[in-house]
């Protein structure tokens, strides 16, 4: 079973995560033991703080300085953790922050948002008006969703992939956290996973075999194995041209 991480911040210099391409390559690397040989690199991107142009051009000057120095047999997708707000859609063209060259996009919305009918909006506009698929990045973090799972299956309904991070997966997690999560993937909520790895100190890659491994324990390798196949099948089309 090919292994990916579908959320992180392993570019260098360019946000909150990685501060280096020494830095870059070291969490590469700790993936790359862990047998994950897929890795999307997407930073934030702050709508409400940066022009899509300019932080386009940003992470470029990014991936240029990280590409040379890329360990053996690893496949990279770049995209972008894209903080939605009214100001992303003063842009008609947002094919430039999308998993490579695919219709997914990585989209994070406040923590504290309820997933009111304006939040739904967004993704409607995403999904309608721009014709992406939408994927929510750490659900476990919206409140609103962990209290009322309903709403995911909502988001779900509408055309949403859900993506979780391996943190609540390991001995690192409460035993409640891991239940209500296990839960979450048994109920066919949860489609993807990622590290969303920062460094060795915030979201490490360090632990994402104990992760999958739990995972297979408590829902089966078959249920492992079809979110890898979901987040192959995104890989796939964003390396594709």
């Amino acid at each position: 079973m090919e292994l990916f991480d579908m959320h992180s911040h392993i570019l260098p210099g360019i946000d909150d995560g990685a501060a280096s391409v020494e830095d870059s390559v070291a969490l590469i690397n700790c993936l790359k033991n862990q047998g994950v040989k897929n890795i999307c690199l997407t930073p934030h991107f702050y709508t409400n703080e940066i022009s899509l142009e300019d932080f386009v051009d940003k992470r470029n000057q990014s991936v240029n300085k990280l590409i040379p120095n890329l360990p053996d047999d690893i496949k990279v997708v770049v995209g972008a953790e894209v903080y939605v707000t009214k100001y992303l859609f003063g842009n008609n063209d947002l094919t430039d922050i999308t998993y490579g060259n695919s219709k997914y996009i990585l989209t994070e919305f406040g923590y504290n948002s309820r997933f009111s009918e304006h939040t739904m909006e967004y993704f409607s506009k995403l999904i309608d008006d721009h014709g992406l698929i939408p994927v929510l990045p750490h659900v476990e973090r919206y409140a609103t969703l962990m209290d009322n799972t309903s709403v995911i299956s909502e988001l779900k309904d509408m055309g949403v992939l859900i993506q979780t991070n391996i943190s609540n997966y390991t001995k690192k997690a409460s035993l409640l956290r891991r239940k209500k999560m296990i839960k979450l993937i048994n109920n066919g909520l949860i489609d993807i996973i990622g590290s969303d790895a920062h460094s060795f100190k915030h979201n490490s890659p360090e632990l994402y075999k104990e992760a999958v491994d739990f995972i297979a324990s408590k829902c089966g390798s078959q249920t492992l194995n079809s979110m890898m196949k979901k987040s192959e099948e995104i890989f796939n089309s964003a390396l594709s041209l």
